[in-house]
């Protein structure tokens, strides 16, 4: 298992192997979705223990996964990343309480801009949200599957090779009793420490270049 933060939550640890098993080896996670499978009548997914719940897309979708499973190949694993972890904590313990269900604050803020407390994001960012899942298998089976969701932009998250980390937090939720919220990044430059990619940039710029070390196709250059 990888090593995690020390205070990174048992159930919020299971979501980050068992994402990291599906981007290692997409395909063994088709058999859990062949038994979701079983579980509709219609539109209505049995879920054991619980209400049962009625999906948007029904059983389509879930073939659809399977059938995304057994083409995908498979993605380099992420990192965990403690100052995501942060950010994703936030947006758990606002929404969550409060009931919502959206990428954005309840004050408005955006993903974007919840990232950049606690850093700098490098490249590219993305979210994924979950709603009324218990157990870590749940959260990634829904997120794979991406019930209503038409551009599947969890999923493709969840597969996205730009990413590198990524920080998880879950917690109640007053209306779906649970969210999980997972923020991800290229990489991700805690606020304070130095980036390598502008260090690397500023070290090159102050380097001094003479006229006399240009190549003489270029000194001659008028």
């Amino acid at each position: 298992m990888t090593d995690l933060p020390r205070d990174v939550r048992d159930l919020d640890k299971q979501i980050f192997e068992l994402q990291n098993k599906l981007r290692a080896d997409p395909r063994s996670f088709v058999p859990y979705l062949q038994e979701w499978l079983g579980r509709f009548e219609g539109d209505l997914l049995k879920q054991p223990g619980k209400t049962t719940l009625r999906t948007k897309e029904g059983p389509a979708a879930v073939q659809e996964a399977i059938e995304y499973l057994n083409r995908i190949e498979p993605v380099r694993t992420l990192r965990f990343n403690e100052e995501l972890g942060k950010a994703a904590r936030d947006h758990t313990t606002d929404i969550g309480p409060k009931g919502l269900v959206q990428h954005e604050s309840s004050d408005g803020t955006s993903v974007k801009e919840r990232l950049k407390r606690y850093g700098k994001i490098v490249t590219c960012y993305g979210e994924n949200l979950s709603f009324h899942c218990e157990t870590a298998i749940e959260v990634i089976v829904h997120m794979l599957i991406d019930d209503g969701v038409p551009n599947r932009g969890h999923r493709e998250n969840l597969f996205n090779h730009d990413f590198k980390v990524c920080g998880i937090f879950s917690g109640d939720h007053k209306d779906f009793d649970t969210v999980t919220v997972i923020d991800y990044a290229a990489s991700f430059v805690k606020a304070g420490d130095e980036d390598p990619i502008e260090r690397q940039m500023d070290e090159f710029l102050k380097e001094e270049v003479t006229f006399d070390d240009m190549p003489a196709d270029i000194r001659g250059w008028k």
